[in-house]
């Protein structure tokens, strides 16, 4: 990656050449945020179209063959894929991690690092927008309309074991990633960030919520209200969901230090017609 950071560094020595790639270029920096988002709509456009053609032929009964065969299946389905997709990204991320960890990088290469935390952190968003509007609306009316007779109900699939626990994945490996690419704001040395504890904390609270929720409903309150008690946490969610703006706020604070380590660079102050040019 070191050498590819050089390849593209044009922000310590004039202007960029035809064959160099600026590190904010759509397919440079964001080509993970296109490529991810695209996949967590993917995901979602499956699990919507899924429930319109099963949810009432095959999800009213939890106790029926065909539950299992298009309910049971999907869960279990939705677990593995999650814990393999964990498994692959996670061990990706350590292990290069460690390896560009030692190397130098130019101060282009640390702009691209940083537009490819914000495309984690905007698929984490999208994310957590899914699995707090969409869904959440759906499964209301469901079970305000028909029976509850299992935590593993057709809008609780898709919503409680897939994207909620997608969003804690996207979350802790944002972490990940600027724990090793991105050491003057996340090296270990510097402690954990709150930014980061702010927002896995929100998406593990959520998890945690779902265990909550489907207690308060067997045992406490059968309807699905959105103002019961046990409802009340997926609120503090939201506000602890907040936490990514401080990772987009401090990175911001970083390009700016970059921008001025840049000019100090050059030795003078960029003219007004050499920034509008920029």
């Amino acid at each position: 990656m070191a050498g590819s950071a050089r390849k593209i560094d044009m922000m310590g020595g004039g202007a960029a050449t035809g064959s160099e790639r600026n590190p904010t270029d759509w397919m440079v920096g964001w080509q993970s945020l296109f490529w991810g988002s695209a996949l967590v709509m993917g995901a979602n456009l499956f699990l919507w179209l899924w429930d319109y053609k099963f949810a009432f032929t095959a999800g009213l009964n939890s106790a029926s063959h065909e539950f299992t065969l298009y309910y049971r299946t999907l869960f279990w389905g939705e677990l593995v894929t999650l814990g393999v997709f964990t498994g692959l990204w996670y061990g990706w991320l350590v292990r290069t991690g460690r390896q560009v960890a030692t190397e130098p990088f130019s101060r282009a290469e640390e702009v691209r690092r940083i537009a490819v935390l914000w495309s984690i952190i905007g698929i984490t968003s999208l994310s957590i927008y899914i699995e707090a509007s969409f869904w959440p609306n759906w499964d209301g009316a469901w079970h305000q309309t028909l029976v509850r007779d299992t935590a593993l109900t057709p809008t609780h699939i898709p919503m409680f074991y897939f994207f909620f626990p997608l969003s804690v994945v996207l979350a802790l490996g944002a972490y990940l990633y600027g724990r090793f690419r991105i050491p003057a704001l996340y090296s270990p040395t510097l402690g954990f960030p709150w930014s980061f504890f702010l927002l896995i904390a929100a998406a593990v609270l959520e998890c945690m919520e779902v265990a909550f929720n489907e207690w308060g409903h067997s045992l406490w309150i059968s309807e699905e209200f959105f103002a019961v008690p046990f409802h009340w946490p997926f609120v503090m969610y939201g506000w602890l969901a907040a936490g990514m703006f401080a990772v987009w706020g401090e990175t911001i604070l970083r390009l700016f230090e970059i921008e001025k380590a840049e000019e100090d660079a050059a030795g003078q102050t960029p003219t007004r017609a050499q920034a509008v040019a920029d």
